[in-house]
Formats: C-alpha cells, structure tokens, sequence
C-alpha cells in the first residue's frame, strides 16, 4: 500500500481507498499501466484545465461503502424500446446473434489514459466480466441496450466494441444511479464501411457522482450518430471523444441536458480529425433551473494532413431561472488551409415575445414555458430515430412539467 501512495501527488481518502481496491485485483501490466495513469492525476480539480468546471475531487472525498437498494434506482426511458437488453457488471452476458465475447477480461491499456485519468481508473478497477471485448460480425436484427451496474456502492466497467466492415450497430446506453461513485470506459472501433447509432440517457440523484467515457474509433466511409439527453447527478460527466482515422468519416455528436436544483451536468467532448474529407456535426441544446451547473466543453482538432474536413459545433443553452449556471467552452484547433470549420455558442433566456404569444391564447405561463424549452431542446434530438425520439422527448416533458 505505501508503494501505491507514492503514486499519488497529496492523496486524499477516496484515492487511498481506490488504491486499495487496486491492491486487492490481480495484476497485470495493461491494469498496472492504467492505474498508473490515473495516479499522475488522482482525481481531476479546478486546476485540472479539462476539470475546471467539475470537481470530481470534492465531490468524491470518500468512497461510498453501502450498495443501492434495487427498487431505488429509477427505470431507463429506454425500458419500453423494442431492443435486446444487456446487463454490464452481471457476469458474461448472453449476446443476440451476430455478436460475440471475444474476451471477458479486456487486457489492453487504454489508449490515451494520461488524457483520460478517471477512464483509466475505470479501466484498470474493471474485473472479469465487467471488462469485455465483443465483436459485432453481423447487424444485430434490434438496436442493444447496455444497461450499467446500478447496485453496487462502487461501479467500474469497460466495454469495448469491434464493429467490423460493414455492420450497422444500433446501441441504446441507460446510465442511471441512485447514489455511489461510478466509472464507465466504452470503446467503440468502427472498421470501413460500417456505422454506429449510439443512443444515450443519464439520469441520477444528488447523491450519485458518474463518469461515463466514449473513445470511438472511424475507419474510411464510416457513419456515427449519437444523440441523448441528460438530467445531471451531485455530479455527472459524459464525455465522448471521436478520432477520424480514415477517410470521409462522418460524425452527427448531439445532445440535450435539463438540470435542476443541486444537480450538475458536464457534457464534454473532442473530436480529432486526422484524415482528408471527413465530416463533424454537433448540436448540443439544454436548459438550467436555479441551482443548477451545466457544463459544455467541446473541441475540434484538424491535423495538418486533414484537408477538406467540415466541422460545425453549435452549443445553446437557457438559464430557466436566476441562479441557473452554464458554463460553456468552445474550442477550434486548425492546422489545415482547406477546411470549413466553425462553432458559435448562445446562452439566454426564453423569448418573452413568444411566451406572450402563447399567454394570449388561454395557455397557462407553466405549461407555455414548458412547451417552448421542450421544442427548444428538441431540435438536438430530431436526428434520432422516431420512437426513440419520442421516448426522450416524453421524459422532458414530464421533468419540465414537474418543475415549472
């Protein structure tokens, strides 16, 4: 144990815990790797430039020690979708045709972890069974739902997913907590010719602190679309990175987030486009109660061989009420001459002219700023397929109608 708290700068109690969970698992040199990375950071801060505005430090003094009481945890809007469910943290699941574990312990550093220090921590607390490696040969006939550990006090896992020439993959990720601290590190390597659709809802209490992180891969004359929303914890990241290894790449990152009282969400994302004629589109739309924090960190990287790339980021967002906090953070790094690239980022309040509007035809003030955040959010939902769309808009509705 001394050598472990050696590894850290000042450790603080939930960091000597975490190094004595690491203690306690087998070792190999991919684990070692990855909790050796996570030890030069510890817990990021304010004075860690990509945490500046979530201190995971703070908000994970301890670690929590009892387990979460199933009938707490809140359903997944994506309980009613027409999909195949997996259980992540549930031993080896059982796959749908078209799909395989190729390992049940993924024993690969991850790639990048000084930039990603709780993903490395992720990566390297992760045990067989909540470490898999699974291949997609085939497009599976319905869209898979991962849902995540919600029971322990304590939740590490890390899936990585091959999807190989060709396949189209469809995956709809519930990440839904009740309390504890939480840790997960998804993969996604998209070879030529195939796409991913990934589908994403957050939703926690103010006593849940989660991180979840997405590294996806694109090969040449591949397709991403993402899109979800998010409703925030005491403090929640979902953070995506997006690398273009190929050429004519295209990638859709949206999102919207609702954020009450004593909540906090940061979405952040990087997107790196490394090869000529690929495509990044990202909308990101959200709302703010008092006391609510939402944070948007979003930035595009164009290498100097990535010539006619096209990239457009557009993050809005409304402060409900006085005390709502949005903090915002869009970044453009351009080493090419032959790109379109740009970002623009607005935050406000409603449009009083079209609450007026509304008001003069019989709608109450509730509901009339209600429906005008929902279609505000909506538009960063409306690539998304229909039903699903609709799912999510539907948990927006009802989160709005209670709070207004």
């Amino acid at each position: 144990m001394a050598a472990l708290k050696d590894l850290f700068p000042n450790p603080n109690a939930a960091e000597l815990e975490l190094a004595g969970l690491y203690a306690g698992l087998k070792a190999n040199p991919q684990r070692e790797r990855n909790f050796e990375a996570f030890a030069q950071t510890g817990l990021p801060h304010t004075r860690v430039e990509a945490w500046k505005y979530s201190d995971l430090r703070n908000a994970v003094q301890i670690l929590p020690e009892a387990g979460i009481e199933p009938e707490m945890t809140s359903a997944s809007a994506f309980a009613s979708a027409d999909a195949t469910v997996i259980e992540i943290g549930a031993g080896v699941p059982k796959l749908p045709k078209g799909m395989r574990v190729a390992s049940e312990e993924n024993l690969t550093a991850l790639g990048g972890a000084e930039d990603l220090p709780v993903a490395a921590l992720g990566a390297a607390l992760a045990r067989a069974g909540q470490s898999l490696l699974i291949e997609v040969t085939q497009s599976p006939e319905k869209p898979v739902h991962l849902v995540f550990d919600t029971a322990s006090a304590n939740a590490f896992q890390r899936v990585s997913f091959v999807v190989r020439k060709g396949v189209q993959f469809s995956v709809l990720e519930s990440h839904i907590r009740s309390g504890g601290f939480s840790s997960i590190v998804l993969e996604y390597s998209v070879e030529a010719g195939a796409s991913l659709e990934r589908f994403i809802y957050q939703k926690a209490d103010t006593s849940a602190v989660q991180v979840a992180t997405c590294i996806i891969h694109l090969a040449d004359d591949t397709s991403l679309s993402q899109a979800g929303i998010g409703f925030g914890a005491k403090l929640a990241r979902m953070e995506t990175q997006v690398y273009h290894h190929g050429e004519n790449a295209k990638a859709s990152i949206n999102g919207a987030y609702l954020v009450g009282d004593g909540y906090h969400l940061d979405q952040t994302s990087l997107v790196r486009h490394a090869q000529p004629y690929c495509e990044t589109e990202q909308l990101v739309k959200g709302a703010v109660m008092d006391g609510g924090r939402a944070v948007f960190q979003g930035k595009f990287f164009v290498a100097k061989k990535a010539q006619k790339t096209a990239a457009q980021m557009a993050h809005n967002a409304l402060i409900l009420e006085n005390g709502g906090e949005v903090n915002a953070k869009p970044e453009l790094e351009i080493y090419a001459d032959d790109v379109e690239c740009a970002h623009g980022n607005t935050v406000g309040a409603l449009d009083e002219t079209a609450l007026f509007y509304m008001r003069q035809r019989g709608i109450p003030e509730t509901q009339a700023r209600a429906l005008l955040t929902r279609a505000f959010i909506g538009e960063a939902l409306d690539d998304m397929p229909e039903a699903l769309g609709e799912i999510l808009m539907e948990e927006a509705g009802a989160w709005l109608t209670e709070r207004l």
